[in-house]
């Protein structure tokens, strides 16, 4: 794998945890990580790579500083000159996944099992062709494919509908990077290619590049079945959720917003009330919807914008001498942080 690709992470101006991104990408989610990744401007990327090793991570990020591509400072790592420009040539020659939020949505996992069974089938469909063998997929993504399949009324129509909307969908793109992404799957008397027959083929793409165009097209395309009005749509709204918030952060905001004090939720879910400020704070970055009123008073933010000054993430706490709690200078700091955005 090229290390290089962790320098996309990192900026020349704003020294930067590795740890903190680490965190991001592999959706370790803790009110520190996301705080922080939310400074940084990646919480887009949250989730991306969810099998990320962290020991190897580590290790990659070691290699870069000792390569000169990242400097130390007392606040993290920042890109050093050489670091800017292997930055911006990794960008200019490699793929780079282009809508990351979308792995926050969708079960990457199960749509990358169900897709290519999708593809094969509905190509076998068109021929009249029932006797093959499928592509490698597990039994859970055979038995949902099933289950869809079998409810479908008019089945003769689904080769030509599902042909369409590929083309609608991959029209979007380089002609280059539809082939690619097209030549990955097995269809009647069709093979699909690995990534490393691909790469072969396109030298010009590595076999990381393939995966990475591979996942981003594919997350892609299972949302614009989300948009769609088509038949194709009923296998994706199982695997998809809009809500940016873990489940039981969910269940806190929402007796929030039904008026219940922190004491409270906090006794109706039998959670401590440190836990429930946790999700709170984890709701005021993740939502755009947050009532910061609800917590912080006129006293509050009078004490904190005359005594705060400058930009939110250089604050200290320890400027307030303990007048406001640490949840309230918090939550602050995230509203201004937002508002500065």
């Amino acid at each position: 794998m090229n290390n290089n690709k962790w320098l996309f992470f990192f900026s020349d101006i704003q020294p930067r945890r590795h740890a903190v991104i680490r965190q991001v990408l592999s959706n370790k989610r803790t009110v520190s990580s996301l705080y922080w990744g939310m400074q940084y401007h990646i919480l887009d990327w949250l989730n991306v790579e969810p099998e990320l090793d962290e020991k190897q991570f580590d290790l990659q990020i070691d290699n870069l500083c000792e390569k000169g591509c990242l400097a130390t400072t007392s606040k993290g790592l920042i890109l050093s000159a050489s670091g800017i420009i292997q930055k911006k040539d990794y960008q200019k020659k490699s793929y780079v996944i282009t809508e990351p939020s979308l792995f926050q949505h969708i079960n990457e996992k199960q749509w990358l099992e169900l897709l290519p069974l999708l593809i094969q089938v509905i190509s076998e469909l068109s021929y009249h062709n029932h006797r093959y063998y499928v592509v490698g997929s597990s039994i859970r993504a055979q038995f949902f494919f099933k289950n869809w399949y079998q409810n479908i009324a008019n089945k003769n129509e689904l080769a030509n509908s599902l042909k369409q909307l590929l083309k609608l969908f991959l029209g979007r793109f380089p002609q280059e990077q539809s082939n690619i992404f097209m030549a990955l799957f097995s269809g009647h008397e069709t093979i699909g290619k690995t990534a490393e027959q691909v790469a072969t083929m396109l030298p010009r793409f590595s076999h990381e590049d393939v995966i990475s165009l591979w996942r981003d097209l594919s997350m892609q395309f299972a949302f614009f079945l989300l948009e769609s009005d088509s038949i194709f749509r009923q296998l994706v709204v199982p695997l998809s959720t809009m809500e940016k918030l873990s489940k039981s952060a969910l269940i806190t905001y929402q007796l929030f917003n039904d008026d219940l004090s922190i004491e409270q939720i906090a006794e109706k879910r039998r959670l401590r009330v440190s836990t429930i400020k946790e999700h709170l704070l984890e709701s005021a970055i993740l939502r755009e919807d947050f009532v910061y009123h609800r917590i912080i008073t006129a006293d509050d933010y009078s004490i904190m914008t005359s005594t705060l000054t400058g930009k939110a993430i250089d604050w200290d706490y320890k400027q307030l001498d303990d007048h406001i709690e640490f949840f309230k200078f918090r939550l602050f700091q995230i509203e201004r942080s937002k508002k500065i955005e």
